[in-house]
């Protein structure tokens, strides 16, 4: 068994991040007005400047071409003939805000909800820009997400479907201790980011830690303790672009012995598509030194360099949000049957709504998701076959529920399933996977 199956099975019960309400939602981005019209719009705001309707027409359509100053100019206009106008404030505030002029901004934000008549959703995405603007403004920002919880599989330790398998190119029967077996679980994870802002533009050191602590109930050969942490240095591009440069560092204990440690760099970029969403892509390469141990007496021949490479999205459109990544990964390991090249797609529906439970407001998130990938290996294993070389495919389902409590305390379910096919019996393996625990965010 190879440390990528064991790695994958038990992170699973972390599940993939699925974000809260972001400060814009906007649907497919309008036709603007051709080159006349819109030159039409300005002489005839001009001609009329008391015609609200035409100021604000005219507002919209130079923000869909980029021309925050001449919206902005055409909305201060609204507000001279009519200052109570809350719509409006919260449109410059917004202008203000992409302009990254945070204080003019605020102050356009908070005008627009002093009054009895200001509208619940106007307040709404006031106090979200707000909370936007204090974030960009700080020194300093971090998040840190706890999830702990039981956990139970259907094949915890990633065993072959059936007892015939392939021994030295021969059909052979395995030993039942072997085989596929359930278990129960606990498990803690933790996941923070630090970042420290040098300047307005988006420099900033960051660091990250993950970690994940799991004990199997009856298989402690399974047990896992994994940590990874990376520093770097974010260097901005404009408000919504950005790329960094950091080191890697990872531990993984397993079966309660020292299975692996890792050192490596990786390079990052991205950018904001406009209203659409995020992109990031990463390029990650580390040097993993196995060790053997009682329960993995040849983890050794697993030592070697793996390179990553994957594209992140996170994209809304009109009512649809979802998350891809795609992913590469290239390892060379000492044993040449150890070494193998993956290719990797995974996608995340998630589904945000809040509804009152016992009288409060509560958010939760729904999210299916789905993968796939494929391995293929560089050389056959002349233990299992000295011919054959080993190719997999794996098919990832599942879905994940979010339940706020109160206020940063929350309660996820998890349940996945994966099948592994492949070309050898010895790799052929599904598992049926459920967790349920608490959360909490800061």
């Amino acid at each position: 068994m190879t440390f990528r199956a064991i790695i994958f099975g038990s992170l699973a019960a972390i599940g993939v991040a699925v974000s809260g309400a972001a400060a814009q939602q906007s649907g497919p981005v309008p036709v603007s007005a051709t080159q006349p019209d819109y030159d039409a719009l300005f002489a005839q705001m001009y001609q009329r400047p008391a015609d609200l309707d035409v100021s604000f027409k005219f507002a919209r359509e130079a923000v869909e071409r980029g021309d925050y100053e001449a919206a902005i100019g055409a909305l201060e206009r609204m507000l001279f003939f009519n200052p109570d106008l809350p719509r409006v404030k919260l449109e410059l505030g917004v202008l203000y805000f992409k302009l990254a002029s945070y204080e003019i901004a605020r102050g356009y934000l908070i005008d627009a909800i002093k009054g009895s008549n200001a509208p619940d959703d106007i307040r709404a995405q006031v106090m979200a820009y707000l909370a936007e603007i204090d974030r960009r403004l700080a020194t300093y920002e971090y998040s840190v997400f706890m999830h702990a919880g039981m956990r139970y599989q259907t094949n915890a330790n990633i065993g072959p479907n059936g007892q015939q398998v392939r021994a030295l190119g021969q059909d052979a029967i395995l030993d039942p201790r072997f085989g596929k077996k359930p278990d129960w679980s606990t498990f803690q994870t933790v996941a923070a980011s630090y970042a420290y802002k040098l300047n307005l533009r988006g420099d900033a050191i960051e660091t990250t830690f993950l970690g994940l602590n799991s004990r199997q109930m009856t298989l402690s050969q399974f047990n896992l303790g994994f940590v990874e942490i990376t520093a770097g240095h974010r260097v901005g591009l404009g408000q919504n672009s950005s790329f960094k440069y950091y080191g890697i560092g990872d531990k993984v204990w397993l079966g309660n012995y020292s299975y692996f440690n890792a050192l490596g760099g990786g390079l990052s970029a991205r950018t904001q598509l406009g209203s659409l969403g995020l992109v990031e892509g990463y390029v990650e390469t580390r040097h993993r030194r196995f060790s053997d141990s009682t329960y993995f007496p040849t983890a050794s021949d697993q030592t070697g360099d793996l390179l990553t490479a994957a594209v992140l999205t996170d994209f809304r459109w009109g009512g649809v949000h979802w998350t891809t990544r795609a992913g590469f990964d290239s390892n060379k390991a000492i044993a040449d049957y150890n070494s193998y090249k993956r290719y990797s797609i995974d996608v995340a529906l998630p589904i945000e709504f809040v509804a009152t439970v016992f009288g409060a407001q509560r958010a939760f998130v729904f999210a299916p998701t789905a993968g796939f990938s494929q391995a293929n290996y560089e050389a056959p294993n002349f233990i299992v076959d000295p011919v054959i070389v080993r190719r997999d495919q794996e098919y990832r389902y599942g879905a994940i529920f979010d339940a706020q409590l109160v206020d940063n305390i929350g309660l996820r379910t998890q349940v996945s399933y994966t099948k592994i096919d492949s070309n050898l019996p010895n790799y052929r393996t599904n598992n049926l996977s459920a967790s349920i625990g608490p959360t909490l965010r800061f």
